[in-house]
């Protein structure tokens, strides 16, 4: 798959007992369905801004001679950033009323990042549909590349979703246990200050662990490619403040309205 950010970008595991590291298994396991791979993307959340009808705000990117060229949609995967790049929008002046009436009414809405992905490779196979502009967290992106200069790369900008790793020792990333289904995975995080909550645990056992960063781009195509047994293990973790912000969402929606003076 391509870069998730290259369209468009011109304009917890909560009660985890850690094992070890993990040992990469003999047996073969075929590469993971395109169904198996949204599937495991689907328990991360993104976030649209759309209107009251679900569908999204787009914009157009520049065209030839001229000429508009496809429509995109930016894809958040912070939730509070969604939610400032909105505000932002409702805050500008000397709008059109009826693009002022449109801005007003639009909201937050979370959806499954497997379900973009899908849309995303979709859209690929067609030049008019609609494009996605993926905008990770300014954090994260900031703490990517910070741990990539630590390794002495040199590197100025982030260019994919970066995932957050931890490695122990020079065995292996690390594995922990499930305390919901006992199953054994390999937790790969979308947010660094998730991450290193897990690495606090395991320098306690292996001091010379480590952060390590990848992107989402390479991991799907392992995924989607590579015959290793071990790949079965890989959680995404969705990070911890995007299912804070849909908790949010949900008790504002259900917040009882204010009765009537009278």
């Amino acid at each position: 798959m391509k870069s998730l950010v290259h369209c468009g970008t011109t304009l917890g595991l909560a009660g985890t007992a850690l094992i070890a590291p993990a040992l990469i298994a003999s047996a073969p396991v075929l590469a993971l369905s395109e169904a198996e791979v949204v599937k495991k993307l689907n328990d991360t959340p993104c976030f649209l801004i759309t209107n009251n009808k679900g569908l999204p705000l787009t914009r157009r990117l520049p065209g030839k001679d001229g000429k508009p060229g496809s429509a995109y949609t930016q894809v958040f995967m912070d939730g509070q950033e969604a939610q400032s790049f909105m505000n932002q929008l409702r805050q500008e002046k000397n709008q059109e009323p009826k693009m002022a009436a449109m801005i007003k009414e639009l909201r937050i809405t979370a959806v499954g990042l497997g379900d973009i992905y899908k849309k995303f490779r979709e859209s690929n196979k067609d030049t008019n549909s609609l494009k996605f502009a993926f905008q990770p967290g300014q954090e994260d992106i900031k703490g990517a590349i910070a741990l990539l200069k630590q390794q002495g790369r040199k590197v100025d900008k982030f260019v994919s979703v970066p995932l957050f790793m931890i490695s122990a020792e020079g065995q292996g990333y690390v594995s922990i246990k499930r305390k919901s289904d006992q199953k054994e995975i390999i937790p790969l995080y979308f947010s660094k200050k998730d991450a290193q909550g897990l690495l606090q645990q395991v320098k306690k056992k292996y001091p010379k662990a480590k952060l390590e960063v990848g992107d989402i781009d390479g991991v799907l195509n392992v995924l989607r490619k590579k015959n290793d047994a071990w790949l079965s293990q890989v959680f995404l973790v969705p990070p911890s403040d995007s299912l804070q912000f849909i908790n949010q969402m949900q008790k504002n929606s259900n917040a009882t309205p204010p009765k009537p003076k009278r």
